[in-house]
């Protein structure tokens, strides 16, 4: 039977309780690595503590990032852009905002900047195992009627999608412009494959895949991943 796949985890928090109970319970795991633990304790230190955090941050790649509402808050408000941008270090990583409180709107911003994780801090720690788990395999961790708010959101700001054009023949002659990774790329994503999916499948990284694919919405005229594949649909080079 293989052995589980082990995930790397960051938690960075200011509550000292959460954060012990929490950072226990994950370390009982034999599939968890929790490779940065961050308290913040004293203000006057955090700069040094949260490069310190980002450095090993890099070092470790986490699979899920656990991080403070107020933390991130307090780093945007103060300049201090290494707390809240290490996720840019590692694009694959699952974000997990922990919410002392949270409104709708708050939340709804975080799912836009591309978190997937709201937990709130009066849960407890009991929970944060299978928080950790849903993210690690792709899922998502929110009460039930944020999501409902969310896709009610979401459904508003995607309304262009409705508008789609089907591919014309000059789009499919800008086929032609497109290098040999870039076609190996659209294959991938006509494929519904994810940016982390086309990364380990190319052995590169996901932010030159988003440079790849922007690339390519640009050469052949299109303006997302489903006219994208329109295209090379139409082509017949799919496979």
């Amino acid at each position: 039977m293989p052995e589980k796949e082990i995930i790397a985890v960051a938690i960075v928090d200011h509550d000292k309780d959460f954060f012990q109970k929490s950072l226990a319970l994950l370390q009982k795991e034999k599939d968890i690595d929790v490779c940065v633990k961050y308290l913040r304790s004293d203000s006057q230190r955090e700069t040094a503590s949260a490069e310190a955090a980002t450095n090993d941050f890099r070092e470790c790649e986490p699979k899920v990032l656990i991080i403070s509402q107020m933390i991130i808050r307090e780093a945007l408000a103060r300049n201090l852009k290494s707390i809240w941008h290490i996720r840019d270090n590692v694009p694959s990583t699952r974000v997990v905002i922990i919410f002392d409180h949270y409104n709708e709107e708050s939340a709804l911003i975080a799912i836009r900047e591309g978190v997937r994780g709201l937990y709130l801090r009066s849960t407890g720690p009991s929970q944060i195992v299978s928080c950790v788990r849903a993210m690690a395999s792709g899922g998502v961790w929110m009460e039930e009627s944020l999501i409902g708010r969310a896709i009610e959101e979401f459904s508003k700001l995607y309304k262009h999608v409705e508008s789609l054009q089907p591919p014309t023949k000059k789009h499919e002659s800008n086929l032609s412009l497109l290098s040999p990774r870039e076609m190996e790329i659209l294959g991938l994503v006509s494929k519904s494959y994810t940016n982390e999916a086309i990364g380990k499948t190319l052995f590169i990284s996901e932010k030159t895949v988003k440079t790849h694919i922007k690339n390519i919405f640009e050469k052949l005229g299109v303006k997302n991943r489903v006219e994208a594949t329109l295209v090379i649909v139409r082509s017949g080079l799919t496979h």
